[in-house]
C-alpha cells in the first residue's frame, strides 16, 4: 500500500488547469488528474524531479519521464507535442531504473529554441495510476521550483 506524496513544481512557472490545455488528452484528464505548469521565459530550463522514486520510463528524446513514486506512477510530460522534436533541445540527465530524489535535475530544455520553433512548453504533471489528486497550487498562480503543486493519494 502506498502513501500520499506531495508533487513539487519541476521549475518556476505559472500553474495551468488541465481544462485550459490545448491538448484534448490532457485537457479531458484521459491520462489522469494533475496540474500543468507553463515555465517562465528563459533561455534554458532544467526540469527537476517532482518527487522521489525511480525512473520507470524515460521517453525517447527526453520529452517525458514516468516516475514510480510511493503513491504510484507520475508522468512529467515536458511540453505539448515535444515528441515531434525527437530529442532536439532536450538533454536527459537520468536513465530508466535510476533512483531519484525530489528536486534532482531530470532533463535540460533549450527553452528559447523550443519555443522559437513553435512548440509549447506547457508541462502536464499527471497521476497516471488511478490515484486521487488534491490540488495545492491554484491555476493562475506563480510557483517556484520545488514548491508544492498537489498531493497524490494512492489508488
Amino acid at each position: 500500500m502506498g502513501v500520499p506524496v506531495t508533487i513539487l513544481a519541476p521549475f518556476d512557472g505559472n500553474v495551468v488547469a488541465f481544462a485550459d490545455l490545448p491538448d484534448p488528452v490532457f485537457a479531458q484528464g484521459i491520462m489522469g488528474p494533475g496540474i500543468a505548469l507553463d515555465p517562465d521565459e528563459a533561455v534554458s530550463v532544467t526540469a527537476l524531479a517532482p518527487c522521489a522514486g525511480s525512473i520507470a520510463k524515460l521517453f525517447p528524446g527526453g520529452h517525458g519521464v514516468a516516475i514510480e513514486s510511493a503513491a504510484g506512477p507520475i508522468l512529467l510530460h515536458l511540453g505539448l507535442d515535444t515528441v515531434a522534436l525527437k530529442g532536439a533541445g532536450l538533454t536527459a540527465l537520468v536513465r530508466d531504473g535510476d533512483q531519484i530524489v525530489a528536486r534532482q535535475p531530470l532533463v535540460d530544455l533549450a527553452a528559447a529554441s523550443i519555443r522559437a520553433g513553435g512548440t509549447s512548453l506547457l508541462t502536464p504533471i499527471v497521476a497516471i495510476g488511478g490515484q486521487r489528486v488534491e490540488e495545492l497550487a491554484l491555476p493562475g498562480t506563480h510557483v517556484r521550483a520545488g514548491e508544492p503543486l498537489f498531493v497524490v493519494h494512492p489508488a
